[in-house]
């Protein structure tokens, strides 16, 4: 990545689509053991599970000629599709962990979730390939985005600002920073950039991260490594332990976090078929071979 780009945290949901030539579906290992023929689950999420709930979609669902699948398969990301769930326009959100206002806006609606992991994923901290910096402990990343570091020469780096990059609020990500990497420390105020509203004119927003040479940012390992992969972009050891597969694995990465699905109490029962697939042999393999790593340590 030049200066100039930056990493964007939405995709193209044309790959994921079985009339698309070459697209990036992850086939199923053997014949599927449950169909959907009617009543299809409406699901929606974050933009770094899409290739998982996509790729059962189209393989245990039998679909007609005349079928809408943009009605039941939608990617419109973290925050949208927390709303979606509590207002009934979802059946199954796979997402990260809801922040504080996602859970007191599904309280205040009087609706009660259930969270069901699906997959565990490392939490990490992206920064330019040529930043002599390969690890920060826990205390020096919250000091860097608490404003407390400002200059990479405190960390082992080169004698340079450090521009910190953030997430907007309710994003699965930010949701994450705030409540295990930060925990009580305050954060810094995040870089905003001017964008066109239909509704609102022009407004503020958090802007995305842009892979200069003093940068670091955060996402996910399976974001950063296969959806948008970089050559131009490293991720970080933690106390010295990088966020590997196999460090998720044995618990040894110190910033790991659980892929949710989100069903809303007393759901369809093809709804809560297809969160205990996920659960079985066959759905943990699909996880495992979209790239994330499964619930079901037996898989190893």
């Amino acid at each position: 990545l030049n200066p100039g780009v930056g990493v964007r945290e939405n995709i193209d949901t044309w790959a994921w689509r079985p009339d698309k030539l070459n697209n990036q579906l992850t086939p199923l290992r053997g014949k599927p053991q449950i169909q959907f023929t009617q009543n299809w689950p409406r699901l929606d999420g974050a933009t770094a599970a899409y290739p998982i709930y996509a790729s059962a979609f189209y393989a245990l669902s039998v679909i007609p000629e005349d079928f809408h699948v943009w009605d039941y398969l939608d990617n419109s990301r973290t925050q949208e599709a927390y709303n979606k769930i509590v207002n009934g326009d979802a059946d199954i959100i796979f997402v990260a962990q809801p922040s504080d206002g996602q859970k007191k806006r599904a309280e205040k609606s009087g609706v009660t979730l259930l969270y069901t992991p699906f997959a565990r994923e490392a939490f990490v901290f992206i920064v330019n390939a040529d930043n002599p910096v390969n690890s920060l402990t826990e205390q020096q990343v919250r000091d860097i985005f608490s404003g407390a570091i400002t200059n990479w020469r405190a960390v082992g780096g080169d004698d340079q600002e450090i521009q910190t990059w953030q997430r907007p609020e309710d994003s699965g990500s930010q949701t994450v920073m705030l409540s295990q990497v930060m925990k009580n420390v305050r954060m810094i105020s995040p870089q905003e950039t001017e964008v066109a509203s239909v509704m609102e004119g022009m407004i503020n927003v958090v802007a995305e991260y842009r892979n200069t040479k003093n940068a670091i940012g955060y996402t996910f390992r399976y974001y950063a490594t296969q959806m948008n992969a970089d050559k131009n972009i490293k991720l970080l050891a933690i106390n010295g332990i990088a966020p590997t597969a196999e460090n998720i694995r044995n618990d040894k990465y110190p910033y790991i976090v659980d892929a949710l699905m989100v069903t809303r109490e007393n759901t369809t029962s093809e709804t809560q078929k297809l969160v205990e697939w996920f659960l079985t042999p066959q759905g943990q393999s699909l996880v495992e071979d979209v790239g994330y790593v499964p619930m079901d340590k037996t898989l190893h």
